[in-house]
């Protein structure tokens, strides 16, 4: 059966967030430590920043993606709000607010200022804000449609709501190591150690560039193994979830 729009809609917003958005944004998280054997660094920039930009580089082109094919499906034309479904008004409602966080975040990344730059806190948070405010709103949206196709196809909500629930369950365990590694790690900054006065005194003036991870932990390396091995399951969860979504879907 030829796949239809409305279903590849569906199966690129999939892709884009249930995959790629919130295994991008994990990295970002709870990967900045993480390396690639005794490698920090992949093509001049920290390895989590590198698996952070690729994912998070595909995400907002299959939304804009995403968005274009169910544009095409209805010839352009809003829903109709006099008929449509009230899940389906909430879903195109919060599927536009995804689209335009998603365009305001390219713009936010490619017109970034340098990590160093005393501007960057601006930066960083509005981007960190409107991306989690983004990644979030796609549960309810996602939801609000499969509630709506329930009646013809049941196994969608338990299927969505083992993903929702295996999010929940990864965020707190990484949040939990995070914290220990935080109060257990002893950082040194480009590779020098310094006595405490000093240290502090640079800690004081100079930022941190984080996109290229010079500033290092010396200690508790077992945290990030075990980290890496979250995230590695994460992947593995979230890729076999997310294909079984799709064929519920298309079937």
């Amino acid at each position: 059966m030829p796949l239809t729009l409305t279903q590849a809609h569906a199966m690129v917003m999939i892709i884009a967030w249930m995959i790629f958005g919130s295994t991008g944004i994990l990295f970002a998280r709870y990967g900045r430590t993480i390396r690639l054997g005794n490698r920090r660094q992949l093509l001049g920039k920290a390895v989590w920043f590198q698996i952070h930009r690729l994912l998070l580089s595909l995400t907002p082109l299959l939304t804009l993606l995403g968005f274009f094919l169910i544009l095409v499906r209805k010839g352009g034309q809003w829903v109709d709000l006099q008929v449509a479904d009230l899940r389906s008004i909430m879903h195109s409602i919060f599927g536009g607010i995804i689209v335009c966080c998603t365009i305001v975040q390219l713009w936010l990344a490619l017109y970034r200022c340098h990590p160093q730059s005393r501007y960057r806190y601006i930066f960083d948070w509005s981007h960190r804000i409107i991306g989690i405010v983004a990644f979030i709103l796609t549960i309810p949206t996602i939801f609000l449609i499969i509630l709506l196709m329930s009646r013809n196809r049941p196994d969608l909500i338990p299927i969505f709501s083992c993903w929702t629930a295996w999010m929940v369950v990864i965020i707190m365990v990484l949040e939990i190591i995070q914290q220990q590694q935080r109060s257990n790690i002893t950082p040194v900054s480009n590779h020098v150690q310094m006595d405490d006065a000093k240290r502090e005194k640079i800690h004081e003036n100079v930022r941190h560039d984080t996109e290229a991870a010079t500033n290092t932990n010396i200690n508790h390396r077992r945290y990030d193994e075990f980290k890496f091995l979250l995230l590695t399951m994460h992947i593995i969860v979230t890729l076999t979830i997310s294909i079984v979504f799709i064929v519920y879907i298309c079937k």
